[in-house]
Protein backbone atom coordinates (compact mmCIF):
# COMPACT_ATOMS: atom_id res chain seq x y z
CA UNK A 1 0.00 0.00 0.00
CA UNK A 2 1.44 3.57 -0.81
CA UNK A 3 2.73 5.53 1.50
CA UNK A 4 0.21 9.26 2.07
CA UNK A 5 1.18 12.51 3.21
CA UNK A 6 -0.54 14.15 5.33
CA UNK A 7 0.49 17.86 6.33
CA UNK A 8 -1.33 20.12 8.45
CA UNK A 9 -2.92 22.95 6.29
CA UNK A 10 -2.18 25.38 9.00
CA UNK A 11 1.17 24.97 9.97
CA UNK A 12 2.29 24.59 6.27
CA UNK A 13 0.35 28.30 5.85
CA UNK A 14 2.43 29.44 8.55
CA UNK A 15 5.64 28.26 7.01
CA UNK A 16 4.97 29.93 3.67
CA UNK A 17 4.01 33.09 5.09
CA UNK A 18 7.01 33.52 7.57
CA UNK A 19 8.98 32.55 3.41
CA UNK A 20 7.24 35.66 1.98
CA UNK A 21 7.95 37.91 5.28
CA UNK A 22 11.80 37.28 4.96
CA UNK A 23 11.80 38.56 1.43
CA UNK A 24 9.07 41.25 2.82
CA UNK A 25 7.26 40.40 -0.04
CA UNK A 26 3.71 39.79 -0.31
CA UNK A 27 1.37 36.43 -1.85
CA UNK A 28 -1.96 36.49 -3.76
CA UNK A 29 -4.69 34.13 -2.04
CA UNK A 30 -5.24 31.82 -5.04
CA UNK A 31 -1.34 31.00 -5.35
CA UNK A 32 -1.21 30.52 -1.54
CA UNK A 33 -4.18 28.32 -1.79
CA UNK A 34 -2.69 26.13 -4.91
CA UNK A 35 0.17 25.61 -2.91
CA UNK A 36 -1.83 23.93 0.02
CA UNK A 37 -4.64 22.12 -1.84
CA UNK A 38 -7.45 24.92 -1.14
CA UNK A 39 -9.89 26.58 -3.15
CA UNK A 40 -8.81 30.75 -2.62
CA UNK A 41 -12.63 31.05 -1.20
CA UNK A 42 -11.79 28.29 1.84
CA UNK A 43 -8.70 29.71 2.56
CA UNK A 44 -9.84 32.08 4.86
CA UNK A 45 -10.64 29.72 7.98
CA UNK A 46 -7.44 28.35 7.67
CA UNK A 47 -5.35 31.93 7.68
CA UNK A 48 -7.50 33.08 10.71
CA UNK A 49 -6.13 29.75 12.66
CA UNK A 50 -2.68 30.54 11.85
CA UNK A 51 -2.90 34.03 12.59
CA UNK A 52 -4.84 33.83 16.29
CA UNK A 53 -2.12 30.86 17.20
CA UNK A 54 0.43 33.37 16.36
CA UNK A 55 -1.24 36.55 18.21
CA UNK A 56 -1.66 34.14 21.15
CA UNK A 57 2.22 33.42 20.97
CA UNK A 58 2.83 36.86 20.21
CA UNK A 59 3.31 36.55 16.69
CA UNK A 60 2.71 38.84 13.82
CA UNK A 61 -0.55 38.03 12.24
CA UNK A 62 1.47 36.49 9.34
CA UNK A 63 -2.36 36.94 7.20
CA UNK A 64 -1.20 40.59 6.76
CA UNK A 65 0.52 39.09 3.32
CA UNK A 66 -1.96 37.76 1.96
CA UNK A 67 -3.72 40.33 -0.40
CA UNK A 68 -6.26 40.48 -3.25
CA UNK A 69 -5.28 40.13 -7.00
CA UNK A 70 -7.46 43.16 -8.14
CA UNK A 71 -6.64 45.55 -4.78
CA UNK A 72 -3.15 44.35 -3.45
CA UNK A 73 -4.56 44.52 -0.48
CA UNK A 74 -5.57 41.55 2.57
CA UNK A 75 -9.76 41.01 2.13
CA UNK A 76 -12.29 42.77 4.63
CA UNK A 77 -12.02 39.65 7.22
CA UNK A 78 -8.09 40.40 7.85
CA UNK A 79 -9.33 44.36 9.38
CA UNK A 80 -11.66 42.13 11.65
CA UNK A 81 -9.57 39.97 12.74
CA UNK A 82 -6.59 42.53 13.53
CA UNK A 83 -8.63 44.80 15.32
CA UNK A 84 -9.89 41.93 17.90
CA UNK A 85 -6.42 40.67 17.97
CA UNK A 86 -4.74 43.75 18.89
CA UNK A 87 -7.29 46.58 20.86
CA UNK A 88 -4.85 49.43 19.90
CA UNK A 89 -6.19 48.89 16.61
CA UNK A 90 -9.80 50.06 16.92
CA UNK A 91 -8.60 53.72 15.82
CA UNK A 92 -6.49 53.00 12.81
CA UNK A 93 -7.71 53.22 9.68
CA UNK A 94 -7.61 49.78 7.60
CA UNK A 95 -4.33 51.08 5.48
CA UNK A 96 -2.68 51.62 9.23
CA UNK A 97 -3.38 48.31 10.17
CA UNK A 98 -2.17 46.90 7.45
CA UNK A 99 1.14 48.68 7.53
CA UNK A 100 1.35 47.88 11.20
CA UNK A 101 0.98 44.22 11.28
CA UNK A 102 3.02 44.18 7.60
CA UNK A 103 5.74 45.09 9.18
CA UNK A 104 5.30 43.68 12.45
CA UNK A 105 5.70 40.32 9.92
CA UNK A 106 8.94 41.66 7.91
CA UNK A 107 10.47 42.23 11.85
CA UNK A 108 9.47 38.78 13.10
CA UNK A 109 11.30 37.61 9.94
CA UNK A 110 14.60 39.89 9.76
Amino acid sequence: MPETFQFDRVDRIADILYGVATAKGLIRYAPLAKRVGLRPDFLGVFLDKVSTRAAGQDEPLWSALVVAKDSGKPSVGFYGLARKMRPEYSELTDDEVWASERDRCYAAAA
